[in-house]
Parts: C-alpha cells; sequence; structure tokens
C-alpha cells in the first residue's frame, strides 16, 4: 500500500468565514485507509477489536465489503473530479504536479 497517513499529517484549518477546511488529497488518502480497514475487518468476520473499546455491533464479512468499495469509490471519484478541476496544464507525465 505504501507510506500510512497519519492523523498528525492531517491539517484541519478554519477559513475566514469560520468552516473547518481539510486539503482533498487528506479526504481521499482517509477515505482509502477506512475502506482498507472494513476490508481487513471483513477479512475476520468483525472479530478483530480493540481491548479497551466495548463489543461493537457487529456486521457481516459481506457488509463491510460493500462499505469499503464504496468508500473505495468514493475516493476515486473525488480523485477524478479534482484532477478534473485543476486542468490539463495540472497533470504532469508522473501525475499532478505539488
Amino acid at each position: 500500500m505504501g507510506r500510512r497517513h497519519t492523523d498528525a499529517e492531517t491539517l484541519v484549518r478554519r477559513g475566514t468565514d469560520g468552516q473547518l477546511y481539510m486539503a482533498a488529497q487528506d479526504v481521499t488518502a482517509l477515505l482509502r485507509e477506512l475502506a482498507q480497514a472494513f476490508g481487513l475487518q471483513a477479512g475476520t468476520d468483525g472479530a478483530a477489536r480493540p481491548e479497551d473499546r466495548p463489543a461493537p455491533l457487529r456486521l457481516d464479512g459481506a457488509t463491510l465489503r460493500a462499505v469499503a468499495d464504496v468508500l473505495d469509490a468514493q475516493a476515486d471519484a473525488m480523485d477524478v473530479q479534482l484532477i478534473a478541476m485543476s486542468g490539463p496544464s495540472a497533470v504532469g507525465r508522473g501525475g499532478p504536479v505539488p
């Protein structure tokens, strides 16, 4: 998968309008990591959970995989929209220019 994204790297800023904003790449990274977590949970059929957490509502593997698929699809759709918004000049041979 590559480098793991951490909460400390997610910059949430307050705009002049008072709203909270997050970089688009952080949103898509978060969606993909949540999808991966749901996919891993589906592999254990919902059995894994942190020790300090109460017993969660148990979801079957098919439901967890469906949630993971939806999150991945949302991240993909956001990436496509963001690339389209940035225009052809922002996309180089190696991908979007930082």
